[in-house]
């Protein structure tokens, strides 16, 4: 190949179209988009491209007009073309996941069929699950919610069960209290008998209530005032009690009396500091009062400390009785015995009753005398002492208050001076 220099603005280049070394040299016009070739041979008009390619006996094809490319930016054409295809590759993948979705699971399901099933480990854990359910709900259940401290009362069937227990004291109706009370043997129909003789009422009757030791049980802080027979002064006092229910299910009242008892020393340990201890000095400090300001309401109160339980006199009245007083020279009455004196003995604490005929019939007691008390002995019978109460004191200092009675003591709890 050589380069012809033409001033003609072309390159002139010569080429050797042929392979023997003999061959013409043919002058090729080279300009910017292609290089024309002359040739001799009309069928002979080779092109080369400015890019490169060589086609023999074409003219150059107008190339089409490139959109301008921006960067990162893919022809539309193509873009269609690769979406497709990743379209159809992830249908393709989606397809192939669902088959091995489906295998998985049909894999697991023999596999499922053929594991055996744990029963050792279900069965323990279910029943530690019960047993912790039900040590929960025991809990639960044994747990008081109730307010833990003295208030007053608002339980209606407490209310009436205490009322009931003085109207049936009132009345010294024993069958009643054996209804109410929890210890039915406890009920003393001749001390009811004997009480109801000096107690004409019980009045303003006020309950404090405080959480049994059971969820079924109260105790009960009881205030009221007792009213005895042609007196008009009333005894403030207080008293303690406590509610359980029987087999029935039927509320019962139980007076604590006996200090041993748990429901008694339970009760007295919430006392101090309570509301119920101010209120206990209040009644306290009433009842000294109405004793220091009633001399009449003082002295039957100690004819009441001796057992002797019958209605108070008025000293505008004489008392009733079958021997004349003796009038000495100092003007003074002073009934001297006709017989024999008899002190009761071996009682232990309690009373010996004396009873308007030798029979022990629950309602033939007129009196009862504590421990030293002295009696005249009118007659000694077999087993049975007839004896009167006429004496002032019982001849060792201790004064009395003698009932003006006659009747029958039993002879083993009466000891001769």
């Amino acid at each position: 190949m050589a380069n012809d220099n033409k001033n003609d603005g072309l390159f002139h280049w010569n080429f050797d179209l042929h392979e023997n070394d003999d061959s013409d040299f043919t002058d090729i016009d080279y300009s910017a988009d292609a290089i024309d070739v002359s040739s001799e041979d009309p069928d002979i008009r080779p092109v080369i491209f400015v890019d490169g390619s060589y086609k023999p006996g074409q003219e150059p094809a107008e190339e089409p007009k490139k959109e301008a490319d921006v960067p990162g930016d893919v022809p539309k054409k193509h873009k269609k073309s690769a979406l497709g295809k990743k379209a159809g590759a992830l249908v393709h993948k989606k397809k192939k996941d669902d088959i091995d979705y489906y295998d998985d699971q049909e894999r697991f399901s023999e596999e499922k069929e053929k594991r055996p099933i744990p029963w050792k480990p279900i069965i323990i854990g279910g029943a530690i699950l019960l047993a912790a359910l039900a040590g929960l709900i025991i809990i639960l259940v044994s747990r008081d919610h109730r307010k833990k401290v003295w208030a007053k009362n608002e339980d209606a069937a407490i209310e009436k069960l205490v009322k009931d227990y003085f109207q049936a004291k009132t009345n010294a109706d024993a069958e009643a209290m054996k209804r109410i009370v929890v210890d039915e043997d406890s009920v003393n129909s001749v001390q009811m008998t004997l009480e109801s003789k000096a107690y004409e009422s019980y009045n303003d009757i006020r309950i404090y209530t405080y959480p049994g030791l059971k969820k079924t049980e109260t105790g009960l802080f009881v205030t009221y005032n007792s009213k005895f027979w042609n007196i008009d002064t009333q005894l403030p006092t207080i008293a303690w009690f406590y509610t359980k229910q029987d087999e029935e299910k039927n509320l019962r009242l139980m007076p604590l009396t006996d200090k041993d008892t748990a429901e008694y020393k339970y009760i007295v340990s919430t006392y101090d500091g309570s509301q119920v201890e101010k209120l206990s000095n209040e009644v306290t400090a009433a009842n000294k009062k109405a004793v220091e300001g009633d001399p009449v309401l003082k002295k039957y109160l100690a004819q009441l400390a001796t057992n002797n339980y019958e209605k108070y006199v008025p000293e505008t009245t004489e008392a009733p009785t079958t021997t004349a007083p003796v009038v000495t020279d100092t003007m003074t009455t002073e009934y001297v015995p006709e017989g024999p004196i008899g002190y009761v003995y071996g009682v232990e604490g309690s009373v010996l009753r004396m009873r308007s005929s030798m029979t022990t019939q629950e309602d033939n007691v007129i009196a009862a005398f504590p421990e030293g008390y002295a009696l005249e002995i009118i007659e000694e019978l077999d087993g049975w002492v007839h004896v009167k109460d006429a004496l002032t004191n019982d001849g060792n200092g201790n004064s009395q208050n003698p009932g003006g009675l006659e009747g029958y003591v039993s002879a083993d709890y009466l000891r001769k001076d």
